[in-house]
Formats: structure tokens, C-alpha cells, sequence
């Protein structure tokens, strides 16, 4: 019989005090917003993963902590190396960060791979700071405005990433193939109708979210 593995002890993980004071700024996805942000997993199940995985989107998937059912999140990651890491918007809030509190071992879909991971909460500085560099690489004026909404700093650049840090939820996913976990989505062709549908609302989505964030640094 397989042992549960240990949860991700949270005292020993992020985020600090000071990192849950700007989730606020960010409108929790609820009613026709969250549907639209899990566009991506409808379009994971069409086999559509690999474009996806190019534009780095990936579908988590966590064991309900309550439940004990597979719960799929379609969410933005960046890779060094082995390791994917994760940041989440709205801290310590969302039910797929509590879940992998509770169960650490998670199923992956990203592009064309599927595997296994073990979760931890990034609680080292220069780790941390590392990652957000990562994630502001690829489209740094977007990310520098969103995470200076996310942050206490007015404005945010490359030299200033150090210094906000512990406002952010970081998750590091690291690969362990013969752990027992939830199996990472997979294509499976049923409600093509549904998921095109929610592909391109999603798509509809992220294009008024860009023209967002251009008009809040004009």
C-alpha cells in the first residue's frame, strides 16, 4: 500500500504577512471569469496542449483536499531546468494552492508532456527572485505592471523584483515519476463543441486583459 505523502508544511513556506495585503487588487475569478480562465483545460482535452505549452500555459492537477477528486486549473508557469514553477495572483487563496498543501503530489499536463511532480512553497529570497525574473523575461512592461498592482511598489522593474518578493505565493513543481498522485489530464475528445467555444472566449479574455494592462500604463 502506498503511504500519503507528507503535506507541504505551510509554516515553513511562503507566503509572510506582508504577502497577502495585495491580493485584493486582483478580482477573485468567480461566475463567467472563472469559466473563461479554464478555457485552456477544454482545449488540453481537445489535444491541443502543445501550442499552449509554447505560450506557457499548462493544467495543474490536484487531489481535492475535501473531495479526493482529480481538480484540473489551467495556470501560467515557467520551467529552469527540471523544475516548473508556478506563482499564484491571489496568495494563498485559491483551492488548487490548498489542495497541493494538503497532497503535494500533482499530475502535470504541459504542451505535449505529461508526468507526475511533488509541490513546495518557495521559501528562499533569492530562489523567489529568480522565479519573478523568469516570469517578467518574456513580456516585461506586462509584468511589471502587474506586479506592481500585486505588490506595495507604485512602479517595478528588473532592479526592484528583489525587493518584493515575499508579496508573492511561489510553487515550485518538481518531477517524480513513481509517485502515486492524481494522472495529469488528458485528450479525450468529448465536448469538442463546449471547448472551442471556451477556447475562444478565453482568447477573447486575455485580449481585453493585454488592452487592461496597456491603458493602466498610459
Amino acid at each position: 500500500m502506498n503511504e500519503s505523502p507528507a503535506p507541504v508544511r505551510a509554516a515553513n513556506g511562503r507566503p509572510t504577512p506582508a504577502a497577502s495585503a495585495f491580493t485584493d487588487r486582483l478580482p477573485y475569478p468567480r461566475g463567467p471569469f472563472r469559466r473563461l480562465l479554464r478555457a485552456p483545460i477544454w482545449l488540453y482535452r481537445l489535444g491541443l496542449g502543445a501550442p499552449l505549452g509554447s505560450a506557457h500555459i499548462m493544467v495543474l492537477t490536484t487531489t481535492g483536499r475535501l473531495s479526493g477528486q482529480p481538480r484540473h486549473t489551467a495556470i501560467e508557469f515557467r520551467t529552469h531546468g527540471s523544475k516548473t514553477y508556478l506563482i499564484s495572483a491571489w496568495g494563498e487563496r485559491p483551492q488548487w494552492y490548498k489542495n497541493l498543501l494538503a497532497q503535494p503530489v500533482v499530475g502535470v499536463a504541459q504542451g505535449s508532456q505529461r508526468f507526475t511532480a511533488r509541490a513546495s512553497v518557495v521559501d528562499d529570497a533569492g530562489e523567489a527572485a529568480r522565479v519573478l525574473y523568469l516570469f517578467r523575461k518574456r513580456a516585461p512592461a506586462i509584468y511589471d505592471a502587474l506586479m506592481a498592482r500585486l505588490s506595495s511598489e507604485e512602479t517595478v522593474s528588473a532592479r526592484t523584483l528583489p525587493a518584493i518578493t515575499d508579496h508573492f505565493v511561489i510553487v515550485r513543481l518538481d518531477p517524480a515519476p513513481d509517485a502515486a498522485g492524481p494522472k495529469p489530464v488528458q485528450a479525450d475528445w468529448r465536448g469538442i463543441g463546449l471547448g472551442l467555444a471556451a477556447g475562444l472566449a478565453g482568447l477573447l479574455l486575455a485580449a481585453a486583459l493585454l488592452r487592461t494592462l496597456r491603458r493602466a500604463r498610459a
